[in-house]
Order: structure tokens, then C-alpha cells, then sequence
């Protein structure tokens, strides 16, 4: 993946504050600064493409994790729910005010994390705004996922 690709936009006119989590071991360097992080059971992990509010979504990385192959590490995230975060979007063509205050998921490759903006099933992201010209959506996580 690639480092970078979300960041904070909005932290409610303060300083954004990141929490630590720990990472299992068996990746280098598994999440990135700027990713999507799942938590399952007690360890964090990078957001898999598609990935519904059906699981417990944390936040953005604000660091490189520090998780080896033999070793358990950690990451520290962005978790506030009320922060918006930016990131690029998978077909800025897509951009239109019927995309605002939809929850849609998230579209993973090998080398980056955008937001799809065309999948609604189960959303996990809820875009707020949206630049059409630069191919960028604000999102916050969806508010289904601190219901379950």
C-alpha cells in the first residue's frame, strides 16, 4: 500500500490525537500512515477492499506500524469518530451531489485505498463533501457502525 492516502482534513478545531493499538505479528510494516484499520479481537488491521460497517472500524493510520514477522507491534490511529478524513476517490466521473451523505465502502489494490464512491452496500464511509476536479471525497465512518 501506499503511504499517505487518507489524511485528517477536520478535527473539530483541535489538534488531531492519535491512540495506540497493537498489530499482530507476521507482516514488516503491515499498515501504513494514511490507511483504513479494522480492529478484531485485540489486535488492528489494515481495511480489506470492500470491507462493510458489519466490522469494527478504528480510523486512519497515523503511523507505520511497527509489527515484524516474528514480533506483535503497533500503530497509532486517528480514531475519533467525529473526524473527517480526505482521500481520493476510485472514478471521480462518479462525483455528483446525489454521492453526498452516502455510506460506501472502501476499494483496496495492491497500492492504494480509495473511496468507492459507486458501492453503497452496507457502507462503511459516509461522504460529506466531495472536490470533483481534484477526485477527492471527505468522509467520516459511517454512523452504523457504532450502533451494532
Amino acid at each position: 500500500m501506499s503511504r499517505g492516502d487518507f489524511f485528517v482534513v477536520d478535527s473539530l478545531g483541535q489538534t488531531p490525537v492519535a491512540t495506540k493499538y497493537r498489530v499482530a505479528l507476521g507482516v514488516a510494516v503491515s499498515i501504513k500512515a494514511g490507511e483504513f484499520v479494522t480492529k478484531d479481537d485485540e489486535d488492528v488491521k489494515i481495511a480489506v477492499d470492500g470491507q462493510s460497517n458489519t466490522v469494527n472500524w478504528i480510523g486512519v493510520a497515523a503511523s507505520d506500524s511497527t509489527d515484524t514477522v516474528l514480533a506483535k507491534g503497533s500503530v497509532y490511529v486517528y480514531d475519533d469518530p467525529a473526524y473527517l478524513f480526505r482521500g481520493e476517490v476510485t472514478t471521480s466521473g462518479n462525483l455528483a451531489e446525489t454521492v453526498r451523505n452516502t455510506e460506501v465502502t472502501l476499494d483496496v489494490t495492491s497500492s492504494k485505498h480509495t473511496i468507492d464512491e459507486n458501492d453503497t452496500t452496507n457502507g462503511a464511509l459516509r461522504i460529506i463533501n466531495y472536490d470533483s476536479d481534484a477526485g477527492t471525497a471527505d468522509v467520516r465512518m459511517s454512523d452504523s457502525m457504532f450502533l451494532k
